[in-house]
């Protein structure tokens, strides 16, 4: 690790309560391991990865809904609109939940 850490290894070492957003002063942040960075980046594409399977399918029948509306004979405004609605109560309904596990 070199003597001044990246943008992602300052993020890193926030997350993990090593780094302090606050101007740096007399008290100096305490030094983060490499093992405890790489630690912290699994965790973090391991949340990624599964926030963005938990999404997909949400975004895929957010598109179906749209698009059954708009073979229905909605206006494709109208069926956009009725579409962004459900997707973002979905959105907010598994964020929600994901958030509570």
């Amino acid at each position: 690790m070199t003597e001044r850490p990246n943008g992602f290894d300052r993020l890193l070492g926030l997350m993990t309560g090593h780094q302090s957003d606050e101007p740096a002063g007399e008290d100096k942040p305490k030094e983060i391991s490499r093992e405890e960075i790489d630690r912290t980046r699994n965790q973090l594409t391991s949340s990624l990865m599964a926030f963005s399977e938990l999404m997909g399918p949400i975004f895929d029948h957010a598109d179906g809904i749209r698009a059954d509306l708009v073979r229905r004979e909605w206006s494709p405004q109208a069926a956009e609109q009725v579409a962004l609605v459900w997707l973002i109560n979905s959105v907010q309904n598994a964020v929600g939940g994901w958030a509570r596990q």
